[in-house]
């Protein structure tokens, strides 16, 4: 899953961000502004924002609002209930328009993320919806997994493709047989690691680990198929 997802967003991201814009402006971005990290009063105002620890100078092109307000934000997906993930950014949206009219700072973030006319500029196919699960990805690589199949690859092959389908065609063209190769060092890998834990009862089962090996049971007969 992680070699599809990787090969797809090296194709993707050159359509979204313009490499030759990327030293124009920089700014200085939060890397992990989840809800915790905020402190407000009772009544939402912003007293403080912790964690600056990761802080760094990224360029503007770059610079998005929270995963949590764009929807693709793993931890807030597994803990926040009763808010549907897709409301919140067309909210935000709404709240920062409205601000615009009072402050200089918002009315700049309206046009920095090319919200002016609600659609995506043209110049070089900048939308934010798309670039925001691309910077999540980058600033936590862990997150690559259920960012990339719950916010980017439905929007490349369709909302009701099939994964497993479209990996299988993927991994079955001969251009990506060194990828089928590389599945397989790294199945080995993984059966010896499961193995070695297992035999030192470190191994913790939980449905993750149980889709994990389902999956590779999928992937060890494609491999097999391809070899055959």
């Amino acid at each position: 899953m992680e070699l599809f997802a990787l090969d797809s967003l090296i194709k993707e991201i050159p359509k979204r961000i313009n490499f030759q814009k990327l030293s124009e402006k920089h700014v200085l971005a939060h890397p992990d502004l989840r809800c915790g990290n905020i402190i407000v009063t009772s009544d939402l105002h912003i007293l403080g924002i912790i964690d600056w620890e990761f802080t760094s100078a990224i360029p503007l092109q770059l610079f998005t609002p929270p995963s949590w307000i764009m929807g693709h934000d793993p931890s807030t997906l597994r803990i926040a209930t009763g808010i549907h993930r897709g409301n919140i950014f067309p909210e935000f949206c709404g709240v920062l328009k409205d601000m615009c009219h009072t402050s200089i700072a918002c009315t700049q973030l309206w046009h920095d993320w090319g919200l002016e006319d609600e659609r995506p500029r043209q110049d070089y196919m900048y939308d934010i919806k798309q670039v925001s699960p691309l910077m999540q990805i980058l600033r936590q690589p862990c997150s690559l997994i259920e960012v990339y199949y719950s916010s980017i690859f439905p929007k490349l092959f369709g909302p009701e493709a099939c994964k497993d389908t479209v990996m299988s065609e993927f991994f079955a063209d001969d251009k990506n047989r060194e990828f089928l190769e590389q599945v397989e060092v790294q199945m080995k890998n993984s059966q010896r690691y499961t193995d070695h834990l297992r035999k030192h009862n470190l191994l913790v089962e939980d449905d993750r680990i149980q889709l994990i090996q389902e999956f590779l049971e999928k992937t060890k007969f494609l491999v097999q198929g391809e070899q055959t």
